[in-house]
């Protein structure tokens, strides 16, 4: 009997698919399933990604990890591809939460950053005032006809032959007086001017 039974054995061995040809088996299977689904994965990606090939990458990481939940036992067909679009749509979700990320890292926040202001300081702003009053003191010690012909020019904009006709004198006397009062504010202003 024991010899009965080992030949009964023996016979289920021999005709029970080895363990390599389940493992060719579950392979193929996958394999039609990759091939089946692929494309269409990729082109549901290329909407959701950046380029094509993150797409790919996508694709190709989402595959592994359908395999890594066992893919082939005893879950209907709709049920993997269900799981594989579910990791695909994860998976674009982080690439772009860490693609902003890294965006957003790159940048520095406001306090970190040195803004250049176009307002004078406070330093320029003292330094102005200072010289305006050197400049009205120095127009101010002029000549009244002088500070009249100087103002004309420099405040109203009138030219050389204007002021003469309005002050009743010659150009070459509102020359005369422009050059006084050119001369006055030097002297006052120094290098500063």
């Amino acid at each position: 009997m024991a010899n009965g039974s080992d030949s009964a054995f023996e016979v289920l061995v021999n005709e029970a698919p080895s363990e390599e040809s389940f493992l060719t088996e579950e392979a193929q299977s996958f394999d039609a399933f990759f091939k089946t689904h692929q494309g269409a994965l990729a082109g549901y990606l290329r909407r959701r990604t950046a380029s094509e090939e993150d797409a790919q990458e996508i694709v190709q990481e989402s595959y592994a990890r359908i395999l890594s939940y066992g893919y082939g036992s005893s879950r209907p067909p709709g049920v993997w591809k269900s799981l594989l679009y579910r990791i695909a749509s994860n998976l674009a979700v982080s690439r772009l939460r860490m693609d902003r990320a890294h965006h957003v890292a790159g940048r520095q926040s406001i306090d970190e950053v040195d803004l250049v202001c176009e307002a004078p300081s406070h330093e320029h702003r003292i330094t102005a005032g200072q010289e305006l009053a050197l400049i009205r003191a120095a127009i101010a010690e002029l000549s009244p006809k002088c500070r009249k012909v100087f103002v004309l020019s420099r405040s109203a904009g009138k030219t050389y032959p204007e002021i003469a006709a309005l002050c009743g004198i010659s150009v070459k006397m509102v020359e005369k007086y422009i050059s006084q009062a050119l001369a006055a504010l030097r002297g006052k202003l120094g290098d500063r001017g």
